[in-house]
């Protein structure tokens, strides 16, 4: 199956075939633009997912956000698939593939090139169950977190901005620590051995992906994470940037 081929198959659902890893049944309308987006990048703790969230729900010039978030999609794809049937997740992965976000999550493993088909099936996952069409303002975050994971999306979206959310390692864990019990709870991954791993692998895998982005023109914005910092605070830096505006936004990079 070529790129072309496989960019037309989003919206669609994908099943084990003998011939194949897996055939293509049509569910809906393809899309057939890349999806503009504005990844959330930052260590963990920094307060990505709540940022997200927030976005989702604000009006803004009359764009509509919507908010992925990699890590809890992968997630809800766990526990939809504990064994109880659910029509638009049966059958869409494999027992092996679960297992690979399984351990994914539990011991802070980036995604590499053996997982390229998985990473794309999971976020055409996400295109089909919130119906995500062209047009819309995809907030990513969580992914991509490393050179390789961008090139596997460049058929499916557009980076237009990233929001660098900035935090020492010692602040990422008191934030994390302060939070267990709020949206946090039951994270497998947020032991102190666990969050030092995972800050380590973004200064050294994902701060080369922003260093990028600056160079071939893609706005970074950043903004300093304190541990008071939360969504309003954040989003009042944010809204007032120059490059956090409707028509910076929908320009053609």
């Amino acid at each position: 199956m070529d790129r072309a081929t496989d960019y037309e198959s989003v919206g669609r659902r994908f099943e084990p075939c003998r011939a194949h890893s897996y055939k293509l049944i049509f569910i809906g309308s393809a899309i057939k633009e890349k999806i503009k987006t504005i990844l959330i990048a930052g260590p963990p703790g920094a307060g990505k997912s709540p940022l997200g969230e927030f976005l989702e729900k604000q009006p803004f010039f009359g764009l509509s956000f919507i908010h992925f978030d990699f890590g809890q999609h992968l997630r809800t794809i766990l526990r939809n698939s504990g064994g109880v049937f659910t029509p638009h997740l049966d059958g869409h992965f494999t027992q092996d593939e679960l297992q690979r976000i399984k351990q994914s999550l539990e011991k802070a493993n980036l995604f590499e090139e053996k997982d390229r088909e998985l990473v794309r099936k999971i976020f055409r996952y996400f295109f089909q169950i919130k119906k995500v069409k062209a047009g819309a303002l995809l907030v990513l975050n969580g992914l991509p977190r490393h050179m390789a994971q961008l090139e596997w999306l460049e058929d499916l979206v557009e980076v237009v901005l990233v929001v660098e959310l900035d935090c020492s390692e010692e602040t990422a864990i008191k934030r994390i620590l302060n939070n267990l019990e709020r949206e946090r709870k039951g994270r497998e991954d947020d032991q102190p051995e666990v969050i030092s791993r995972r800050y380590r692998l973004y200064k050294e895998r994902t701060e080369p992906l922003l260093n990028y982005f600056r160079q071939v023109g893609i706005p970074v914005i950043r903004l300093r994470v304190d541990a008071d910092s939360d969504p309003k605070s954040l989003w009042a830096q944010l809204e007032l940037h120059p490059e956090f505006q409707p028509m910076s936004l929908l320009a053609s990079k």
